[in-house]
C-alpha cells in the first residue's frame, strides 16, 4: 500500500468513481481506466490491487444492467474490457513509486491507448461488424477515432478521462493520507 492509505480508503474512492458511470457522460469518458491505474499504484498486495478495481467495475456493470439494460453487463467485449483493466492495473504497479503527475500523464496516456487498442481489437475479433482481416481491424480502429458532435472520440475521451479521474482519485487519497498522518494516535 502506498504510504499509510488504507485498503478501505482506496476501495471507497474507487467504488465512488465506479458509481459515476451511472451518470450521463460522453462516450468512453468514464473512470474505469483510472480505477485500474490507481488500484495498481496504491495496492501493496498484488492481489488486492487487481481485486478492488475489478470488483468496483463488476458492481457498476451490474448496476448499469439493473438501471438501464443487461447489455451493459453481458456483452461480447466484456472479456476485452476486463482484460485491459488487468493490464492497466499492472501498469499502475509500475508507477507506484512515481510522482502523481507522472502517474496521471504517462500512466494515464498509456492506459487510454492500451484500452483503445485492446477493446477495439475485441470489437473486431468478437463481432460481425468488421471483416476478420487486417483491413477490418483497421476499420475498427478508424471507427473508434471518429469524432462525435460535441463529445470527442473514444481514444481522446479515454485518455483525457483517465487523466481527470486518476488526478482526482490521487488527490483525494493523498489528502486522506495526509489527514491520517496528522491524527494523534
Amino acid at each position: 500500500m502506498r504510504s499509510s492509505t488504507s485498503v478501505l480508503a482506496v476501495s471507497l474512492v474507487i467504488l465512488a468513481a465506479a458509481l459515476t458511470r451511472l451518470l450521463p457522460h460522453w462516450p468512453n469518458f468514464t473512470p474505469i481506466l483510472a480505477m485500474a491505474l490507481v488500484g495498481g499504484v496504491y495496492a501493496g498486495s498484488k492481489k488486492i490491487g487487481y481485486v478492488i478495481p475489478l470488483a468496483a467495475m463488476l458492481v457498476s456493470d451490474l448496476l448499469l444492467g439493473v438501471v438501464f439494460d443487461w447489455s451493459y453487463t453481458f456483452h461480447s467485449t466484456a472479456p476485452w474490457v476486463y482484460g485491459s483493466m488487468i493490464a492497466i492495473t499492472a501498469i499502475g504497479r509500475l508507477f507506484a513509486t512515481s510522482k502523481p503527475w507522472q502517474t496521471v500523464m504517462f500512466g494515464g496516456t498509456i492506459a487510454g491507448i492500451l484500452f483503445f487498442l485492446v477493446t477495439n481489437a475485441g470489437v473486431w475479433f468478437s463481432g460481425t461488424m468488421y471483416p476478420h482481416t487486417a483491413e477490418g481491424l483497421a476499420q475498427a480502429y478508424i471507427a473508434g477515432l471518429a469524432f462525435y458532435r460535441d463529445s470527442g472520440n473514444y481514444l481522446l475521451n479515454g485518455v483525457v478521462s483517465t487523466w481527470v479521474f486518476s488526478a482526482g482519485m490521487l488527490m483525494v487519497l493523498a489528502l486522506l493520507d495526509k489527514r491520517r498522518q496528522h491524527v494523534p494516535a
